[in-house]
């Protein structure tokens, strides 16, 4: 069960600014269809040459501003039942990545043992 003083935590720390910043830049969104790209994908749409944009260059060039701390994220934390374990797993065969597949494993049998699920 989540802590409700931890949900608002993150409400206030994570989710809000998140939303924030999409409601500024809507562009930044990535539509349901363009989530499950993988890098060899994305990366034959570039061109490596191509020179950066002023806008690129600024971003890339700007002084860190304190809140880009990253926190551990564990997804075996969040499978808390066997539905969401199946789902994993069939995503991850769905693949056919032997790599992904692997570590889908891992994962499901972590919240299995974290979640007690059999």
């Amino acid at each position: 069960m989540i802590d409700p003083k931890n949900l608002e935590t993150w409400l206030h720390e994570k989710a809000g600014p998140a939303h924030d910043a999409l409601k500024a830049y809507p562009a930044r969104a990535v539509s349901a269809d363009r989530v499950r790209y993988t890098l060899d994908e994305l990366l034959a749409q570039c061109d490596p040459s191509a020179e950066l944009t002023a806008q690129e260059r600024e971003w890339l060039d700007a002084p860190a501003v304190g809140r880009e701390v990253l926190t551990p994220f564990d997804p075996a934390e969040h499978l808390t039942n066997a539905e969401a374990v199946a789902a994993l797993l069939a995503d991850a065969e769905a693949t056919g990545d032997p790599a992904y597949i692997e570590h889908a494993h891992q994962v499901a049998a972590r919240a299995r043992v974290m979640h007690g699920i059999k």
